[in-house]
This record gives C-alpha cells, sequence and structure tokens, in this order.
C-alpha cells in the first residue's frame, strides 16, 4: 500500500515546491498562526501528546526554542540550536554541513525521532536524521520531548523526539537576512506571507548558504566544503467555520565534501518532507484530522558509485473527543510504506518496509491533577507486533510541580544494519524502558527552576562486531545491554532587560555487558546563556562545557579531554525593523575534539544583518 505525493526536483540553487491536498501535519505539530479568518481552528498542538494543552501540565520534560531564541543565537543550523540544551549531545564531524550526531538522554544517534513539521525525517538507511541540512533560517520553533515516545510516533522515539517547526507558517510581511563569516561561510535567507482573501493564507521562505570549510581531518585531502539551499512553502485556507485544510513542503539540497580516508570525497544530498491534512471540527471537544506525507533523504556519491536513497510515504489518521468535561481520548492510527535503496562498497541492496500503528491516549485534568495512560501496538513488515506504552503524573502544588512518568520504546534495525556493510537480516529490534521523576519551581514569573532524574534501560543493543582486526570485517549483532541514569537541572531567569538560562547534566551513559561507558558520551555537560538589552543594543554569551568522554580506537578506546567554549554576541537595532548583528564563536580559540581525529572550528567570526518589510 502506497500513499504518494508528487515528487518534486530541485537544481542546486533553485527550488520549486508540488502541493496536491497539501496542508502541514496538525496532529504532532505546533499549529503556526493561521491567515486572517481562520482563528476559530488554530491551536497549539504539543508534539509530547499530539493534541492541543497547556505545557505547563505536562508530566515530561519538554524544551522549547523560539524564533526569538533562533535571531538571538545566529547559528548556522538546527545542530547548532540544540547542542547546549540539557540532555542533550552533538558531535560533529568537521565543520557546517558535515554530519552530526544527536545523543538525547546518552541514547544513541539513530534513536532519536526528528520530525520537520510533524513528518519524521529519520532516513531508514543510516539512521539519524541530517540535522545539519536544516538552516537555523528556515525554523521558526523547536519542541523537544525528552523520554521515550514510541507510543505516539513509532520507532527511533527510545531517547525522545526532536520537532522543528519551519518559518513558511508564521511568516508575515517580508523578511530578509545576510550574514558572512569565517571560513568564507555566507548565508542569504527571505520569507514572508499573506492572507488570500478572508480565509486563506499562504507563506514561504528560501535559504542558501555557502562554506568553503576546513579540513575535516589533519592531513585531509578535502577542504570540507559545502553548500545547500534550503526553501518551503505553506498553503492554508478555511472553506467553512468546520473545516481547515493545509498544505506544504521543505525541501534542502545541496553538496558537501568530505575527507575519504585520506583522499577528497563528495556527494549531493537532498532531505524533505511534504504534508497535506484536512481537520473537521465535528462539534464542541471532538475533532478529526486526516494527514498524508511524504519524506525523502536522497545521498549520491560523486566519485564512486555509492547511494543512499529513503522515500516514506504515510497516512496519518487521529480523533480526539472530550468526554465528561475531564477526559480527552485520542485514538488514530499511522501508516507507513518505506521505501530503501544503497550501494555501499559493493553491497547492494532494494528494501520496502511498512509499518501499521494503532495507538490510544487518555489525558485527565482535574484541579491539580494531571494523568496521561498511551498505548500503541505497531506491526511490522519484518519484526511483527510491537506494543509500547506511557504512563505520566503531575501535582501542581502552588509554585511546586511534582511529576513522575514512565514507559517503554523500541528501534528497529534499519535496512543498512540489516542488509548492507556487516548486514546482519537477523537481528532483532532494540528495546527500551525509561523512568523520569522531576520538580519544577516557579519562584516567581521570573524564575523557574527544573530538576530531573531518569533511568533508562535499553536491550538488545545493535553493535557492530569485528571479527578481523586486519581488514576490520565484521557484523552487526543484538550483544549490547545498557543503562543510562542521570541527572538534569535547568534555571531560567526571564526579566525585562535581562534574560538567562543555565542547564547541567549528571548522566552515567553504560554499556552493561562490559562495564565500559558509551562512546562519545561525556558524564558532565553545563551550559549557560545570558543576554542583556541596553536599549538599542543587546549583549549576550554563551557558554558550554563538555567533560571527558571516549571514542572508537584500537586496540582499546581514547579518552578525549573535556573542553569549554565561549562565544560573545551583541545585536543592535539600527531602526525598529533592521538591525545588525555580530557573534564570535570559540572566543578564546581552544583546540578540542568532539569526535576522535576530526578537528573543530577555532575563533570565527559572523556578521549578520535582519531586515523585516510589514
Amino acid at each position: 500500500m502506497s500513499f504518494c505525493l508528487r515528487d518534486a526536483k530541485v537544481a542546486s540553487l533553485s527550488l520549486s515546491l508540488s502541493l496536491s491536498t497539501a496542508g502541514l501535519l496538525l496532529s504532532a505539530t505546533t499549529a503556526q498562526a493561521a491567515a486572517p479568518g481562520m482563528d476559530s481552528l488554530s491551536e497549539i498542538v504539543l508534539t509530547a501528546t499530539r493534541t492541543a494543552g497547556d505545557p505547563d501540565l505536562l508530566a515530561v520534560p519538554v524544551i522549547v526554542i523560539t524564533r526569538r531564541e533562533v535571531e538571538d543565537a545566529l547559528a548556522s543550523d538546527a545542530t547548532d540550536l540544540i547542542s547546549a540544551r540539557p540532555g542533550i549531545e552533538v558531535a560533529r564531524s568537521g565543520g557546517i554541513g558535515q554530519p552530526a550526531s544527536l545523543f538525547m538522554r546518552g541514547t544513541e544517534s539513530n534513536h532519536t525521532a526528528v520530525l520537520i513539521d510533524g513528518v519524521r525525517i529519520n532516513p531508514g538507511t543510516i539512521g539519524g536524521a541530517a540535522l545539519q541540512n536544516i538552516p537555523a533560517e528556515s525554523i521558526e520553533r523547536i519542541e523537544i520531548v525528552k523520554g521515550p515516545r514510541s507510543a505516539l510516533y513509532g520507532s527511533d522515539a527510545i531517547g525522545g523526539v526532536v520537532n522543528i517547526i519551519t518559518r513558511a507558517g508564521a511568516a508575515r510581511g517580508a523578511n530578509l537576512f545576510a550574514s558572512t563569516g569565517r571560513y568564507g561561510t555566507t548565508t542569504a535567507a527571505a520569507d514572508g506571507g499573506t492572507a488570500l482573501g478572508e480565509n486563506a493564507g499562504i507563506g514561504g521562505s528560501i535559504v542558501s548558504r555557502d562554506s568553503n570549510g576546513f579540513a575535516p581531518r589533519a592531513a585531509a585531502a578535502s577542504s570540507g566544503g559545502f553548500r545547500d539551499t534550503a526553501g518551503n512553502l505553506q498553503l492554508q485556507g478555511q472553506p467553512t467555520d468546520n473545516l481547515l485544510m493545509r498544505g506544504g513542503g521543505w525541501r534542502s539540497a545541496g553538496r558537501v565534501y568530505y575527507d575519504n580516508y585520506g583522499s577528497q570525497g563528495a556527494e549531493d544530498f537532498v532531505t524533505s518532507s511534504y504534508a497535506g491534512s484536512v481537520q473537521w471540527q465535528a462539534a464542541h471537544g471532538i475533532d478529526y484530522r486526516a494527514t498524508i506525507n511524504r519524506a525523502e533523504d536522497l545521498i549520491d556519491q560523486l566519485r564512486s558509485p555509492d547511494y543512499a536513497h529513503t522515500r516514506r510515504d504515510g497516512l496519518e489518521l487521529q480523533g480526539n473527543w472530550l468526554v465528561a468535561g475531564l477526559h480527552r481520548l485520542s485514538a488514530g492510527t499511522l501508516l507507513n510504506d518505506e521505501h530503501t535503496t544503497a550501494s555501499s562498497y559493493g553491497t547492494v541492496f532494494d528494501v520496502t518496509t511498512r509499518t501499521r500503528q494503532y495507538f490510544l491516549q487518555d489525558q485527565v485534568q482535574s484541579g491539580p491533577h494531571s494523568l496521561l495512560l498511551a498505548a500503541a501496538h505497531t506491526q511490522h513488515s519484518t519484526f511483527g507486533g510491537h506494543g509500547n506504552w506511557n504512563a505520566e503524573y503531575s501535582l501542581q502544588l502552588g509554585a511546586w510541580q511534582l511529576r513522575t512518568a514512565t514507559g517503554t520504546g523500541f528501534h528497529a534495525p534499519d535496512s543498512t544494519d540489516r542488509f548492507g556493510y556487516g548486514g546482519n537480516p537477523s537481528l532483532q529490534p532494540e528495546t527500551s524502558r525509561q523512568f523520569d521523576a522531576g520538580v519544577i519551581w516557579r519562584l516567581s514569573p521570573a524564575h523557574r527552576f527544573e530538576l530531573d532524574a531518569f533511568d533508562n534501560r535499553i536491550d538488545n543493543l545493535v553493535d557492530y562486531v569485528v571479527t578481523n582486526y586486519v581488514t576490520f570485517a565484521g557484523r552487526n549483532e543484538n550483544v549490547s545491554r545498557t543503562r543510562i541514569r542521570g541527572l538534569e537541572a535547568s534555571y531560567q531567569l526571564q526579566l525585562d532587560d535581562w534574560t538567562m538560562q543555565a542547564g547541567a547534566t549528571w548522566q552515567n551513559p553504560r554499556n552493561v555487558a562490559d562495564d565500559t561507558l558509551l562512546l562519545r558520551r561525556a558524564r558532565q555537560n553545563f551550559s549557560l546563556s545570558s543576554q542583556y538589552r541596553l536599549g538599542l543594543l543587546s549583549l549576550g554569551g554563551d557558554l558550554h562545557y563538555v567533560g571527558r568522554r571516549f571514542d572508537a580506537s584500537y586496540p582499546t578506546n581514547k579518552e578525549l579531554p573535556g573542553y569549554a567554549l565561549l562565544a560573545l554576541r551583541m545585536n543592535y537595532e539600527i531602526t525598529p525593523s533592521w538591525n545588525l548583528q555580530l557573534r564570535v564563536d570559540n572566543a578564546l580559540d581552544r583546540r578540542y575534539q568532539e569526535i576522535l581525529g576530526y578537528n573543530t572550528a577555532r575563533r570565527g567570526f559572523t556578521l549578520a544583518t535582519r531586515l523585516r518589510l510589514r
């Protein structure tokens, strides 16, 4: 069974989007600001529950990165925006555009489901989503849910969910942006939106990035250059008071140069998502939603015949009912057909995978008590049936909120794990169970302190087992069992002229089988970000510390030293609609490594300007 949207084709410096009955996914994303005449069905939809609700009542840790934070950060891509948040670690193999691995609460890089406007973009060939292909200037908002969410999102949600909401739905008027920085890095962006009569609206954005980069590895033959063009478009309309339709798509395409064991490698890539949705408000407290979507992740090597292609078509149906003014019931189904093809080192595969997920969720709100129960059954064409669940409770006691949550997750081995180099068709899914307990203290509207403890156990972890240390030949096996225990703390200060965020993570990400620490995950991470506004001038800084960790080496793993990075920011408003920004990264010019053998950026300056036209 296949649910196809029309393919979109893109040249390296242009973008075209074709829309069918398209619309952005409503069941798993934050709804964007509606066009005039569309307010009756506008809502805030939370990634954590797939329904509208108050984020302060959630019993799981959620991080929300707003558009203002995106603009203040002057970041390059989604990786930079989330890398210093509590419970999140990122390791990049070089500079801008080079692959980045995301570790959520110590889990593997393919254990976090990444969505763009609610559409999952994790490829079926290599697992981890290509966050480096998502420019910051195309992002309106990011919602991060920590902890297992397989009951609502299926495979890949062992560590959590990252939902990236694009600019198209929120753009109003016109906005222009341009920046230049070290390593010949430039960015140009534009977005805009307008009403189409009283009951419809359209918005879009386009971002072009180009960088000469730097050598990803010592004595590398490649400069690590990168270029891409990303754009998205959204159209929405409300033909009747009870019916809302949305359609849109997002696409990033470009080329990246990398080090291929001493020679220069290069690949072309396309990362995209498209969706169309219809929402019908049947009665007060009752609504139904239907969504079709497509996600693509295409990689083609330029100096070899290797490639990796993923195309995933989906149909999602969801109904929500308010029962007795107390229960918010949700039921739905997620149908996905995934087609993966790849060639790597002479190994070729062509695999179609079908998943059918059915979920039921009940949210209960009674005075200071909030309860969530969710369960799902997933039928996988390779691994058969699999069940997952979540149980969460929150209690509000004045300025204090106590919460606890537990749930399960699973990750089905991708096509490369089963049929690529070292593939093993007999692999079994990785499974997890996590427990979380936390407290929030709202001392005043300006002060918020949060503390969370978690314990996550993962069974059947897939590892590549080397059988010949001369040729490094081997095979993927379910050999590991991990336990990750940790503590996260965060503090937020929000005053008229001064904002500050501080976060810390202490964790013990350990392989139980051999009692070793998991690779590339530090036991301590600390971050501090602050910004002070002096009239037309804003000054800010970011301090990020990453503790010691291990990386793969032969014959024994090697310990990488910890490091601290300081970034400085300045923003000056020339006029209410025109500003200049300056950012200094690695201000102390520290030498450090995120991945063994890979270089990182030295001190660099970024100068930018932003113009808002209304």
